[in-house]
């Protein structure tokens, strides 16, 4: 099964495909799904700096209007090209700045604000269970690698 954030969030039917003379499906000629459906019906408007920040990015790499707290990143067209240009941008405004698993484990405004929130509130919290998985592994393939004699201390 996909992730949701792999899953479509629009579907156009069509009753045939537009071909062009060669008989390729001509990808000019397909209707826009349109990005005003993709937008939340109930807009909740970004409260706090933090909450506007990240609205603001996402709206204007979106090319939507406005971005509510509750609006997916990836159900308003967002993909992985724009979660790293969004990346960029949050790390000019983000001390510590969020990684890019980050972005995609809260991919609405709301959430990756109050994990921002969180983080920066409390700086005794414990590592997440990814990064220490990760530190393990690392150490896991040091250690082999030094068994091995690829690499020396």
């Amino acid at each position: 099964m996909l992730p949701d954030w792999m899953m479509p969030s629009v579907f156009v039917f069509l009753d045939a495909l537009p071909l062009t003379p060669s008989g390729k499906i001509d990808r000019r000629a397909l209707p826009d799904p349109g990005r005003e459906d993709l937008i939340k019906k109930e807009y909740v408007a970004p409260f706090g700096s933090d909450e506007e920040t990240i609205a603001g990015i996402w709206a204007e790499l979106l090319g939507v209007e406005q971005v509510g707290v509750l609006d997916n990143f990836f159900d308003l067209g967002g993909h992985s090209l724009l979660i790293v240009q969004a990346h960029a941008r949050l790390r000019e405004h983000f001390t510590p700045t969020p990684s890019m698993t980050d972005l995609f484990q809260y991919p609405t405004v709301q959430a990756l604000a109050r994990f921002l929130g969180e983080r920066n509130g409390d700086t005794e919290e414990e590592p997440s269970e990814a990064f220490q998985k990760s530190v393990r592994n690392r150490a896991s393939r040091r250690r082999a690698a030094l068994g091995r004699g690829l690499i020396s201390e």
